[in-house]
């Protein structure tokens, strides 16, 4: 038989006992929970941006195609009052409206050198799910040109 010195025996009593350390269950699964939680909104927030930027790029292409359409029937050398429409592709139709315009306070006997004409361009998604883009504007035409 050993003998322990009653020494070793305080100093065994008097060294602290190893704690287990870790979590407990519970506190993994609130972990877990606030995770899911928080990657389901990101998750959603990430989404919606998808969406917004697919959108704004539909119409910032909406709005090119109207700009060149109105550039195209500017660059024309005769306006022809009326309406025409057509497509730039599957996804894409367009309308143009020309009109004879008059100022509110313009004189309707009085012939002016230049006639104002008001050009409308919508622009719109073959689908309908989007509004339709529209630009306008005034274009002066010398009269006695033509």
């Amino acid at each position: 038989m050993i003998k322990v010195s009653p020494l070793a025996r305080l100093m065994a009593k008097a060294q602290p006992k190893k704690l287990q350390s870790g979590f407990t269950l519970l506190e993994v699964l609130v972990a877990f929970m606030i995770l899911a939680m928080s990657l389901g909104v990101i998750m959603h927030i990430f989404s919606l941006s998808l969406k917004t930027s697919h959108s704004a790029s539909q119409q910032q292409m909406g709005m090119q195609l109207a700009q060149s359409k109105m550039a195209e029937l500017l660059a024309e050398p005769r306006l022809s009052p009326g309406v025409q429409q057509g497509e730039f592709s599957e996804q894409w139709q367009w309308r143009a409206e020309i009109e004879a315009w008059r100022f509110p306070d313009q004189d309707r006997v009085t012939e002016y050198r230049y006639q104002p004409y008001r050009i409308r361009v919508e622009v719109e998604r073959g689908d309908g799910r989007t509004a339709p883009l529209v630009l306008s504007t005034l274009f002066l035409v010398d009269e006695s040109a033509l």
